[in-house]
């Protein structure tokens, strides 16, 4: 008998464990993801661009001497090092950067797009670790796992391509040829690289002292360098304050637990937003606020996100 339930857990394991990685699903949370991303990219890389002396000129800030000795007596790969110097190079760099973001925002050759985008956000990354912030963080591992499906079925240049080509059976592939096993393994990768990010962030955030005393939260609004919004009247609303430390503090731990629950889940997204439009508000991290919220539709349904949109596979108009 105990073979037997044994066998039948190790069975439903396999299965729950297949169902989880390769069943195929909807890309549309991928669609908006990579739209968004790739206009994120944009500004990344028109801010680079306009920087391009201080990042990765010759008389850069950090030298290759420099970042070696940031990296512990090597630097991590960079396109930029092969151009290093050159200005005229670099300009080129720049704009295959700027031109290819605009690619993944269209969805044009999204395949290869993403790829490109990955390895010219590390690049810039990597050639200048000073200048490396949570923003950059959050387009590299985007980016990566749009490698492996960006979401081009829908809200894409090439999505329209391939329903020209296909016309002869557009109304079938419109209703099941979008549906794919790789579009799951991408959502599922940036679901858990969010979840471990989360759990680590709170994790970490229990070795201080101040988050514990419940006045973490007080420490970040109270920093003029950051603040673009003054709320340092809650100094009267300690109550408040201690709250809003506590909460933000269960939330990123619980995440990783809470959000797979399908009754948690809008919750926990809701509060995310909230989080991260709070931080976007008052701490002037617009770009990383809404990287993160973007990473974030990963966990939103299809469903939710085609009505949202308005419109379904074949075009009809979908009410909520």
């Amino acid at each position: 008998m105990m073979i037997g339930y044994l066998r039948g857990l190790c069975q439903a394991s396999i299965e729950g464990w297949n169902r989880f990685w390769f069943s195929s699903v909807d890309p549309a949370p991928l669609a908006v993801i990579r739209v968004v991303t790739g206009l994120l990219l944009v500004y990344s890389h028109a801010v680079w661009a306009m920087n391009s002396e201080s990042f990765s000129g010759a008389n850069a800030w950090l030298d290759i001497d420099a970042v070696s000795a940031i990296q512990s007596g090597g630097y991590a790969a960079s396109a930029l090092w092969w151009v290093d110097g050159s200005p005229a190079l670099i300009a080129v760099v720049h704009g295959v950067a700027l031109l290819n973001a605009v690619l993944l925002t269209f969805g044009m050759w999204s395949r290869v797009a993403a790829p490109v985008a990955f390895l010219l956000t590390a690049s810039f990354a990597n050639r200048n670790p000073a200048a490396l912030y949570g923003f950059d963080q959050v387009l590299g591992f985007v980016t990566l796992y749009l490698c492996v499906n960006p979401g081009h079925d829908w809200l894409s240049v090439d999505s329209w391509r391939q329903g020209r080509v296909r016309s002869a059976s557009r109304a079938l592939w419109e209703e099941h040829g979008s549906r794919s096993i790789s579009a799951n393994v991408a959502t599922r990768l940036i679901q858990l690289h969010l979840c471990l990010i989360y759990l680590v962030a709170g994790l970490a955030k229990l070795k201080g002292a101040a988050w514990w005393s419940g006045v973490a939260f007080w420490g970040a609004i109270g920093n003029l360098e950051y603040q673009t919004l003054d709320i340092t009247w809650l100094v009267d609303w300690p109550m408040v304050v201690g709250l809003l430390t506590v909460s933000t503090l269960v939330w990123e731990i619980s995440y990783a637990a809470l959000v797979w629950n399908r009754w948690a889940r809008p919750l926990v997204l809701a509060f995310g937003v909230l989080v991260h439009a709070g931080i976007a508000g008052c701490f002037g991290m617009m770009t990383f606020g809404l990287s993160m919220i973007v990473a974030n539709v990963a966990f939103v349904s299809p469903v939710v996100i085609r009505s949202l949109i308005g419109r379904n596979r074949n075009g009809t108009v979908v009410r909520p």
